[in-house]
């Protein structure tokens, strides 16, 4: 009897470290994605028309505060306003992004995140 509740507990112990690391790096990976979307943040110089943590650019009346976005925006909606931005919301002066799919995710990801 002691046998089978020791592998029960064995089982049961192996599969909550493998939650625990899977966890850990599916967190390590949003971060990485996280930091890639805040270099292509720089490189677009998005800052430029929009405010986001309290920093903006000359223009930032234009487009905005980005803070809270993930309360108001999905990511499904940022994707589809960043690639055509006039078709959602047509007095929009934000240009149409030039980033491919991947570099779209990691914006958003750094755009919804903490």
């Amino acid at each position: 009897m002691n046998t089978i509740i020791d592998r029960y507990g064995a089982i049961l112990l192996s599969a909550s470290l493998l939650t625990l690391v899977t966890g850990l790096r599916a967190a390590e990976a949003d971060e990485a994605m996280r930091e890639r979307g805040q270099t292509i943040y720089a490189e677009q110089m998005c800052n430029l028309c929009h405010t986001r943590d309290g920093a903006s650019g000359p223009m930032a009346h234009v487009g905005g505060s980005l803070d809270g976005l993930a309360a108001k925006r999905d990511a499904a909606w940022i994707d589809a306003y960043l690639r055509h931005p006039q078709s959602i919301i047509p007095s929009s002066q934000m240009p149409k992004s030039t980033l491919n799919d991947q570099q779209l995710a990691e914006l958003i990801a750094f755009l919804l995140g903490p």
